[in-house]
């Protein structure tokens, strides 16, 4: 936990420029973004606009039933606030980190890159992506209702220890151990969070 409340900390100065803004997606209502996407996504239009990157890739794909990817509407946000359509990729695949990041790495060269996302997420998301072959680092979110003192806060804290715990099964003992772990959280988080439970579905049946 410390090490998550640390890094975060320490990520809140304005990062040095890098060729791309990347933003993880988090969850859509039909078309608008929840209050934690459009805060991820007024961080990156702030650096946009600071002169940070030259390219934004907002994350995310969709769950059934949705009729639109995390990314396209992070891309129609970004671009009603000012950043040029042609300076927006959207990459609407994955439903977690990991799939997200792979399927921009898969797709795109991205260069060096900031990650937009939560303060508490800012840590395990620079972990992964160096995993997944990027030199990135994380730019958290100043407003959100995922900051301190909220519940999201305690929320999104516990979560991320979880998946801190999960990374550093995986470093020691593989990724089997891991992705059973892995497993057996996400089950306790939609017990406990029942809205949890149709991304939980999504992730285990891809």
């Amino acid at each position: 936990m410390i090490r998550i409340l640390l890094h975060a900390y320490r990520r809140r100065r304005r990062p040095s420029p890098a060729d791309s803004l990347v933003i993880l997606g988090t969850a859509q209502y039909d078309g608008t973004p929840s209050r934690q996407f459009a805060a991820r996504l007024d961080h990156a239009v702030g650096l946009w606009e600071a002169g940070v990157a030259k390219h934004v890739y907002p994350l995310g794909g969709k769950l059934p039933g949705d009729r639109f990817t995390e990314a396209e509407v992070g891309k129609r946000y970004l671009v009603e606030r000012g950043v040029p359509a042609e300076a927006v990729t959207p990459v609407p695949e994955g439903n977690d980190t990991q799939g997200s990041y792979a399927a921009l790495v898969a797709g795109h060269e991205v260069g060096r890159v900031i990650i937009v996302t939560d303060p508490n997420h800012a840590l395990r998301a620079e972990i992964l992506a160096r995993q997944a072959g990027m030199d990135a680092v994380a730019s958290p979110t100043q407003t959100s209702p995922s900051h301190f003192p909220s519940a999201a806060w305690w929320r999104t804290l516990a979560h991320e220890v979880g998946g801190m715990v999960v990374v550093d099964v995986s470093r020691v003992l593989g990724e089997g151990p891991a992705d059973r772990l892995e497993g057996l959280l996400r089950r306790l988080e939609a017990g406990l969070r029942p809205s949890r439970r149709a991304r939980h579905d999504a992730l285990t049946d891809r």
